[in-house]
């Protein structure tokens, strides 16, 4: 079965829920334990890069919309809203965010005319 889209997703303190629309038009839920979801994101990204997808533009994830905040511990966040309105949020130690802002200062160089771009 391949699925070409979510249709719904849900999570609980357990659990991530996802409705995914079938090419037949059927529907199908299925539960990851939260546990997994970084590596089943992780893996579906690279099972993508691997099926023949052209380019690396298909890795890329462009947000877009930017938010800050922090979570009940204190921690700092930034939440990317994708297309379709999803929001990925992402969350630093707070001892991390010198460091954050300072890669994003060297980002803002990169984007000068004339400097060099180094892929990692």
């Amino acid at each position: 079965m391949k699925y070409v889209r979510v249709l719904q997703w849900s999570a609980d303190a357990d659990s991530i829920t996802l409705q995914m629309l079938g090419e037949d038009d059927s529907t199908q839920s299925f539960q990851l334990g939260k546990e997994c979801a970084a590596s089943a994101a992780g893996a579906l990204a690279s099972e993508l890069a691997k099926s023949g997808a052209e380019g690396i533009e298909q890795q890329f994830i462009r947000p877009k919309g930017l938010q800050t905040g922090k979570t009940g511990r204190n921690e700092p966040v930034l939440f990317m809203t994708l297309e379709g309105g999803v929001e990925l949020p992402l969350v630093f130690q707070p001892e991390a965010l010198p460091l954050l802002i300072a890669e994003l200062e060297k980002l803002r160089g990169v984007l000068q005319p004339g400097s060099d771009v180094r892929w990692m």
